[in-house]
């Protein structure tokens, strides 16, 4: 036991000398979390607190009466010039534009919809918000001109204002779904990452037969299996401490509600970070340098993710790709999360964690296998 504690302090002193590694265990998932929470946050949102510019180059009685209906669903929609409009878009004082060409007014006067255009940085999210509000104002315009024609148009739209109702709004947006979906694409870019924290094990295996720390060591009374066992435990608790980061993060500081139980979110995250582990220990016994092992880890991980599913839902996949994600680990990483989401229950999860523990099981056997006919360690045993 005093042997193991020792390996735990010493991989704890080399973890403090390097910050890029300290970053990466603390800093990525909360990035990840970041950059999925803002991709997300203009769906989230209701139309009514975008702020929206409107570039009317066809001034008309038509694109006139648009530009007031814009106004009326949406406090915060200015008319603008486009040229001050695209710099407020880039400086972010807007978070979309409507630009309405020439020739916008006689299509509407034609009962169609043409020479509309909208423009935002901020993702389709935002753009589709846009789109869906300005087609129900063009829809409701183009109805109350077939109601009264062109000569009474004014006059159809006072009796219109003048019948409606007056209602309090209140947001019944059901928020759920588009939680689910970010918080699946965090822990998609959170396995890519565990991969990655779990890979500097093998790399730091390496580092150490190269400065030749490892043959020192096994010098000592300490065996080579309590030392690869003593890493693997540590490379274990710090992929671990990364999984509790970011859950806490996505539960206390924004406040993400996934849609499942945080400790199942744990115990699937527990077993694949068990799995990556040992991925990372069969590597860094078939690489014979960390310049090779780097390489190898950082093609495998990155591709095996993209194709897995975690980072682009397998839904919009080709038949063959999604055949192909099911062959690796994070698939069903992400596969056990889809079911939770639909009120599955951890003991539902048995062919994932099964599978997932088939694959632990599988690169066990290729490192034990290595190891074995290793003959620098052999050495020592």
């Amino acid at each position: 036991m005093a042997q193991m504690g020792w390996i735990f302090k010493h991989n704890w002193d080399v973890l403090k000398k390097s910050k890029v590694r300290i970053f990466m265990i603390i800093g990525l998932p909360i990035l990840s979390i970041l950059i999925y929470f803002f991709s997300y946050g203009a769906g989230m949102n209701d139309s009514s607190a975008l702020k929206l510019g409107v570039v009317n180059e066809d001034s008309g009685t038509y694109t006139n009466q648009l530009v007031t209906f814009l106004k009326e669903d949406n406090a915060s929609v200015k008319e603008i010039s486009y040229k001050k409009g695209k710099a407020e878009l880039t400086g972010g004082q807007l978070d979309a534009l409507i630009r309405m060409e020439k020739g916008a007014n006689d299509s509407l006067a034609n009962q169609t919809a043409a020479h509309f255009k909208i423009e935002s940085i901020q993702g389709e999210n935002t753009i589709n918000t846009v789109k869906m509000l300005l087609s129900n104002d063009i829809n409701k315009l183009l109805k109350l001109e077939k109601l009264g024609g062109v000569d009474k148009l004014n006059q159809t739209v006072n009796t219109y204002e003048s019948s409606k109702l007056q209602v309090e709004n209140t947001d019944l947006k059901d928020h759920s779904n588009i939680e689910q979906m970010m918080s699946a694409q965090i822990l998609g870019f959170l396995c890519m990452m565990l991969l990655y924290a779990a890979g500097s094990l093998g790399e730091l295996i390496l580092k150490e037969k190269e400065e030749g720390t490892f043959y020192r060591l096994m010098s000592t009374p300490l065996s080579s299996k309590k030392y690869l066992l003593g890493n693997a435990l540590f490379a274990y608790v710090v992929v671990l401490v990364e999984v509790l980061i970011c859950l806490f993060a996505m539960r206390f500081a924004f406040h993400i509600n996934p849609g499942v139980a945080y400790f199942d979110l744990f115990i699937i995250l527990a077993i694949f970070s068990l799995m990556a582990v040992v991925l990372s220990l069969a590597f860094g016994f078939m690489a014979s340098s960390r310049k090779s092992i780097s390489a190898l880890q950082t093609t495998i991980f990155t591709i095996s993710t993209l194709l897995s599913g975690a980072l682009i839902p397998t839904t919009i996949m080709p038949a063959l790709m999604q055949k192909i994600a099911a062959f690796m680990p994070q698939y069903w990483v992400m596969d056990a999360v889809s079911k939770l989401q639909q009120n599955g229950s951890i003991e539902s999860l048995g062919l994932n964690i099964a599978i997932l523990l088939g694959y632990t099981l599988l690169f066990a056997s290729i490192a034990s296998y290595k190891f074995a006919r290793n003959d620098e360690l052999r050495s020592f045993v």
